[in-house]
């Protein structure tokens, strides 16, 4: 999945206005996180996989096979490790994530009220 900047503003306007995605940006802009540690942050893994599947945050793909490991058809691991590995695999903001975080860190005289309203919400939810 490519982490190129998509060309049309509409696009980048939705993801800006989304609560979730403006969470997950303020969030993972202090530290570096697990998929396990946004959790804790009160995300859920349908926010989680909304961020992944535009392109805001992507995560390192958990590497460490057993050759014991027996598959399914769609060849992923059917022991737990696969799953465990994956909920403990770093999230990164993509090059669409480091656009909004700047985006929202931005000139906020040029914000409209609800939008800094959104914003602000949303960065209270993040520290709590």
């Amino acid at each position: 999945m490519s982490e190129r900047l998509p060309m049309d503003m509409i696009t980048i306007t939705r993801l800006i206005t989304t609560p979730v995605i403006i969470r997950i940006v303020t969030v993972l802009d202090v530290t570096s996180l697990s998929i396990l540690e946004l959790f804790e942050y009160g995300l859920s893994l349908k926010d989680i996989n909304y961020s992944i599947e535009n392109r805001v945050i992507s995560f390192d793909k958990p590497t460490k096979q057993l050759n014991s490991e027996k598959f399914n058809a769609l060849e992923m691991p059917i022991t737990s490790d696969y799953y465990y590995n994956f909920l403990k695999s770093k999230v990164k903001l993509t090059e669409v994530g480091l656009y909004i975080l700047e985006s929202i860190k931005g000139d906020i005289s040029s914000w409209t009220p609800s939008f800094r309203v959104l914003v602000t919400l949303a960065r209270i939810c993040s520290n709590n």
